[in-house]
């Protein structure tokens, strides 16, 4: 999971630590590669992310543990993390007419931020982040 590219983010609703530790092992369990970008706050959802292929093996998952899920199509970027970054790929998307409706972004670690972007059309604003 190292490249630019559209993902499907799931919205976990106000779970605890052991509940995303649950659900993040079942996935492993079954092959399933995620990241999860848990909130500061965590009285708010956790963000869930995982490859779009995989949706048909994580679904019965979810369903099987109880945890309902809500799903929306994304692009996730890996930026480093400083001051502008988020900002000049928005300008990248914008320059080429394509308008975003979504960003959330949290820093993984000093020097690396994962960005999940939604645009009116997310496949020409990955375009627009490669050009």
């Amino acid at each position: 999971m190292d490249e630019d590219r559209i993902v499907t983010e799931l919205f976990l609703e106000k779970p605890n630590f052991k509940e995303v530790s649950k659900v993040a092992k079942a996935l492993e369990g079954i092959g399933v590669k995620s990241i999860i970008m848990p909130p500061e706050d965590r009285s708010i959802n956790t963000h869930l992310i995982v490859e779009n292929l995989d949706l048909p093996k994580v679904r019965p998952v979810l369903k099987k543990l109880g945890v309902s899920a809500m799903e929306k199509e994304v692009i996730i970027i890996r930026l480093e993390n400083r001051p502008g970054t988020m900002a000049d790929a928005a300008k990248k998307i914008s320059d080429k007419g394509v308008n975003l409706v979504y960003a959330f972004s949290v820093t993984m670690t000093p020097t690396l931020s994962y960005v999940l972007l939604g645009a009116s059309d997310n496949k020409q604003a990955l375009k627009a982040l490669r050009d």
